[in-house]
């Protein structure tokens, strides 16, 4: 464990830090700031998803936005959003604030290459755009993304499912354990599969959290303005410059910002060049839209609730705030919510994974999916802090290669005409 946290600090040190903040202020830059027209974003891709029927040669953009966020919206959003609290304190938060800013113009970015590559180089995912600047870059993602879909799309989601099903309802590991392997396997048997699940289950489960943490935020009115306040002020708190807390809780809100939105790993491109709809600027602002509503609105909605709870700030307070404010009906709410969170995320990754292990191994696609429904079973019963650990290291590994690759073709990228509207099948 001590190696693998060294190892994991080392990424998030510098060389990613640097790859993120960095290269997603020089894109968001380069883009014109597209994050501050969220509001026509937002029209723009909700017109667009209910626009399209379908086609046989793809998923709906329905079917692929839903499957997007259901990777990107996972238990890291709630248990992720603890662990930064924990780690960085309340500051944290506001770093999270400037991830998920920075990364919807990455996120833009790396779904407008993939879909503008994969269209010339039959590929899906980031692969398309990686092979572009060398063979064995793509090579290298593609492995990243199978070792992260297995640990943090598999065994990570399994783990908070038993953790959450024990807390919330008593429920015995081996019981909760056996419906893993069962949602899994049923999940991973057919073509597109995955899709038509997060069709159902993201509106769901994003609709069932939101309304529950709004009504603990808006009956408790006094305690979010002080835990705003607090946000804002342990960001910045200079008394502490030389402890390194503002250090920390920078760190933490970026590598967990990372972490539960996704924006810089390139893992949501898979599904937005899967999609009908081939407009590499459509799927972009599909890509921006997602981390907002991951990280802006899911991971602040979870930060308020923390704060404004009172709770110690622990690895587990997630949980244990809703459980303070709400009781036993708090209790049940949150073990629910984490458990559609995981059964989503299982769902996205495995698409996500699945195409990586394609570019790597066309014909093999039974021992991905046997691989998947093991991984599940492990992640249940194995020892959660090696299991996040390691996911932190595999996110960081697949962060490298991709941001590398999308600053690299930044030149390819054009910026969003606000004046006229982009959602064309024909991009």
């Amino acid at each position: 464990m001590d190696i693998i946290e060294k190892v994991s600090n080392l990424l998030w040190g510098f060389p990613v830090l640097a790859l993120l903040l960095g290269g997603g202020i020089y894109l968001t830059v380069k883009c014109g700031f597209p994050q501050i027209h969220i509001i026509k974003i937002f029209s723009e891709t909700f017109k667009t998803i209910f626009a399209d029927k379908g086609e046989k040669q793809g998923i709906s953009q329905l079917q692929g936005f839903s499957t997007a966020l259901a990777a990107t919206v996972g238990t890291g959003s709630v248990v992720g959003v603890g662990a930064a609290i924990f780690a960085g304190g309340r500051g944290a938060v506001f770093w999270m604030w400037v991830s998920a800013f920075i990364g919807m113009a990455v996120s833009y970015c790396e779904n407008y290459l993939g879909v503008k590559y994969s269209q010339c180089t039959k590929l899906t995912g980031a692969m398309s755009y990686l092979s572009k600047t060398g063979k064995y870059t793509a090579v290298l993602y593609a492995v990243f993304c199978v070792l992260s879909s297995l640990g943090m799309g598999n065994m990570a989601q399994a783990n908070s499912v038993v953790s959450a099903a024990q807390e919330g309802f008593g429920t015995p590991l081996h019981i909760t354990a056996f419906i893993l392997v069962v949602f899994t396997a049923l999940t991973v048997s057919g073509k597109n599969t995955t899709a038509r699940v997060c069709e159902k289950l993201v509106p769901l489960m994003a609709l069932f959290f939101i309304l529950g943490s709004l009504y603990i935020i808006f009956t408790n009115p006094v305690r979010t303005a002080n835990a705003f306040m607090g946000i804002f002020a342990d960001a910045f708190k200079i008394k502490s410059f030389a402890g390194g807390v503002i250090g920390t809780a920078c760190l933490e809100g970026i590598k967990r910002g990372a972490f539960s939105n996704e924006a810089g790993l390139g893992s949501t491109v898979a599904v937005h060049s899967s999609c009908n709809i081939k407009s590499p600027q459509t799927q972009g602002i599909m890509g921006m839209a997602e981390v907002f509503i991951d990280t802006i609105v899911i991971c602040t909605l979870t930060a308020l609730v923390i704060i404004i709870s009172g709770v110690d700030f622990t690895q587990d307070c997630a949980v244990k705030s809703y459980c303070a404010v709400s009781g036993q009906a708090g209790r049940i709410f949150i073990a629910s919510a984490l458990i559609l969170f995981a059964f989503a995320t299982i769902a996205g990754w495995f698409f996500i994974g699945e195409k990586a292990w394609n570019y790597l191994f066309p014909k093999s696609q039974l021992i991905y999916r046997l691989a998947s429904v093991i991984c599940v079973f492990v992640g249940a019963v194995y020892s959660p802090e090696i299991i996040w650990a390691v996911s932190d290291i595999f996110n960081a590994l697949m962060a490298l290669p991709n941001m590398a690759g999308v600053l690299i073709l930044s030149k390819q990228i054009k910026r969003i005409d606000y004046l006229k509207s982009h959602l064309e099948r024909d991009g």
